[in-house]
């Protein structure tokens, strides 16, 4: 008799594990859960030079917190739903154009909960800004919300030793890791009003 209840405890253990190790593969496997956004695309630096409301090289300082904020402006509407964004702070180095200033710490979002519902074109090229990292950033800015990027392809470039580097084909500079910042930033004033 104790033998036979070793025996199905161990088939039951066997079982469980089994389970367990099968949950876990699926659960790496099945796709994320993730927003796909509607963004405009800007063809070249004039365009996306415009759109922007403001323009600066900022050192990341904090990043990867997530929040639900009601970005919907539509009046008079009930039901509005909060979304989940991933918030960053971004220290302003140099103003390119735009109302901030030179020292000034903005927050940025970006649609997603980076960990568990990001957005599929965020998540594609790793373009959730990462702290301690240096960006050139095409933002729109609005009144009761943080900054934005003005879209997720070419809004936040990453700067490397002063070099524009970026994960996607469809950035202004593409997969080029040759554009100088200084070089970039001449050409960005050149459309600035």
């Amino acid at each position: 008799m104790v033998n036979r209840i070793r025996k199905w405890i161990s088939i039951i253990a066997i079982v469980g594990v089994a389970i367990i190790i099968s949950s876990l593969i699926c659960w790496h496997l099945i796709p994320k859960p993730m927003f796909h956004g509607d963004y405009p695309y800007y063809p070249d630096v004039e365009s996306i030079t415009k759109a922007a409301d403001v323009i600066i090289v900022g050192d990341v300082v904090t990043g990867g917190k997530v929040k639900d904020l009601i970005v919907d402006t539509t009046p008079n509407k009930p039901d509005k739903t909060p979304i989940p964004y991933t918030l960053s702070t971004v220290k302003v180095k140099e103003v390119v154009k735009g109302n901030v200033h030179v020292g000034d710490v903005l927050t940025i979002k970006q649609l997603g909960d980076y960990k568990n519902k990001p957005e599929e074109a965020l998540h594609k090229i790793d373009g959730y800004l990462g702290k301690n990292t240096e960006q050139l950033m095409f933002l729109s800015e609005y009144n009761d919300s943080p900054y934005s990027p003005v879209n997720p392809y070419q809004g936040a470039i990453q700067i490397k030793e002063g070099v524009l580097h970026s994960n996607s084909e469809y950035s202004l500079f593409g997969f080029r890791d040759d554009d100088s910042l200084d070089s970039s930033i001449i050409i960005i004033r050149e459309y600035v009003n």
